[in-house]
Protein backbone atom coordinates (compact mmCIF):
# COMPACT_ATOMS: atom_id res chain seq x y z
CA UNK A 1 0.00 0.00 0.00
CA UNK A 2 1.55 3.26 -1.16
CA UNK A 3 1.62 6.53 0.70
CA UNK A 4 3.11 9.77 -0.59
CA UNK A 5 6.06 9.43 1.79
CA UNK A 6 6.76 5.81 0.73
CA UNK A 7 6.51 6.67 -2.95
CA UNK A 8 8.87 9.65 -2.57
CA UNK A 9 11.41 7.38 -0.85
CA UNK A 10 11.00 4.80 -3.60
CA UNK A 11 11.61 7.39 -6.33
CA UNK A 12 14.72 8.63 -4.51
CA UNK A 13 16.02 5.05 -4.20
CA UNK A 14 15.51 4.62 -7.96
CA UNK A 15 17.34 7.91 -8.69
CA UNK A 16 14.25 9.61 -10.14
CA UNK A 17 14.41 13.42 -9.82
CA UNK A 18 11.45 15.13 -8.16
CA UNK A 19 10.62 17.17 -11.27
CA UNK A 20 9.11 14.00 -12.81
CA UNK A 21 6.18 13.89 -10.38
CA UNK A 22 3.82 16.00 -8.28
CA UNK A 23 1.39 15.29 -5.46
CA UNK A 24 -1.71 17.48 -5.22
CA UNK A 25 -0.15 20.14 -7.42
CA UNK A 26 -0.11 20.92 -11.11
CA UNK A 27 3.60 20.65 -11.86
CA UNK A 28 4.67 21.47 -15.44
CA UNK A 29 6.00 18.54 -17.49
CA UNK A 30 5.34 16.06 -14.69
CA UNK A 31 3.12 13.13 -13.78
CA UNK A 32 0.77 14.12 -10.97
CA UNK A 33 -2.17 13.03 -8.85
CA UNK A 34 -5.00 15.11 -7.47
CA UNK A 35 -8.25 14.32 -5.74
CA UNK A 36 -11.54 14.84 -7.55
CA UNK A 37 -14.53 14.13 -5.33
CA UNK A 38 -14.16 10.62 -3.97
CA UNK A 39 -11.63 9.56 -6.61
CA UNK A 40 -8.04 10.40 -7.45
CA UNK A 41 -6.95 11.39 -10.93
CA UNK A 42 -3.53 10.60 -12.39
CA UNK A 43 -2.50 13.01 -15.14
CA UNK A 44 0.40 14.42 -17.08
CA UNK A 45 0.67 18.20 -16.85
CA UNK A 46 2.15 20.16 -19.72
CA UNK A 47 2.02 23.95 -19.87
CA UNK A 48 -1.06 24.06 -17.64
CA UNK A 49 -2.93 21.39 -19.61
CA UNK A 50 -3.82 18.11 -17.91
CA UNK A 51 -3.82 14.88 -19.90
CA UNK A 52 -5.77 12.33 -17.87
CA UNK A 53 -4.03 8.96 -17.62
CA UNK A 54 -6.11 7.10 -15.07
CA UNK A 55 -8.30 7.14 -11.99
CA UNK A 56 -7.96 5.49 -8.60
CA UNK A 57 -10.65 4.65 -6.08
CA UNK A 58 -8.12 5.30 -3.30
CA UNK A 59 -5.03 7.45 -2.91
CA UNK A 60 -2.88 4.32 -2.69
CA UNK A 61 -4.27 2.98 -5.97
CA UNK A 62 -3.65 6.31 -7.71
CA UNK A 63 -0.10 6.42 -6.33
CA UNK A 64 0.54 2.96 -7.77
CA UNK A 65 -0.68 4.14 -11.18
CA UNK A 66 1.48 7.26 -10.87
CA UNK A 67 4.49 5.09 -9.96
CA UNK A 68 4.05 3.01 -13.12
CA UNK A 69 3.92 6.06 -15.39
CA UNK A 70 6.91 7.76 -13.75
CA UNK A 71 9.06 4.63 -13.89
CA UNK A 72 8.17 3.95 -17.52
CA UNK A 73 8.96 7.54 -18.53
CA UNK A 74 12.19 7.62 -16.57
CA UNK A 75 13.41 4.39 -18.23
CA UNK A 76 12.92 6.03 -21.63
CA UNK A 77 15.21 8.94 -20.78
Amino acid sequence: MWTIEKLKKYFVSEGIPDHYFGFYEDKDDAFCIDQSGNEWIVFYSEKGTRKELGWGKSESQALDILRLFVIEEYKLM
